[in-house]
């Protein structure tokens, strides 16, 4: 049994998860999208996931600037999981921020895809998701 690739978006930006689901459904309707609007629900939901051998997203969606954990906290905590996640889970970065600080800090984590700046548009999805699953998009 295949099951469908499964997308994370992590943002405290609820219009913003909303109008990101939309756009990747309006790709492809064969993808599953779960969202989470801070970083600490999203890592209880990779380890719950890991614990009871649930398959994990495939891509992960991740703002930088959110409440109680934000991107680089969960970057932290998903360090600490990593030993037990067997899958390639594709973490890209999406901020607002162009700043060089930000991207630098971005590139110091090997957990991380990719670095997208916001808003982020279809051609832009598309282009990630042809990256992640190849001939099978």
């Amino acid at each position: 049994m295949t099951t469908k690739p499964n997308i994370l978006l992590v943002d405290d930006d609820e219009l913003y998860l909303y109008l990101m689901e939309k756009t990747i459904h309006q790709i492809s309707k064969e993808l599953v999208v779960s969202t989470f609007t801070d970083g600490e629900q999203a890592v209880e939901y990779i380890a719950k996931c890991t614990e009871e051998k649930v398959e994990l997203p495939e891509v992960i969606f991740l703002d930088i600037n959110m409440p109680f954990l934000d991107g680089w906290g969960f970057l932290n905590e998903f360090k600490k999981l990593k030993p037990k996640i067997i899958n390639n889970i594709n973490i890209y970065m999406v901020s607002s921020s162009m700043r060089d600080s930000d991207v630098k800090r971005a590139s110091n984590f090997e957990e991380l895809t990719g670095y997208v700046v916001k808003p982020v548009n279809k051609v832009q999805l598309a282009e990630i998701f042809k990256k992640i699953y190849h001939e099978n998009w």
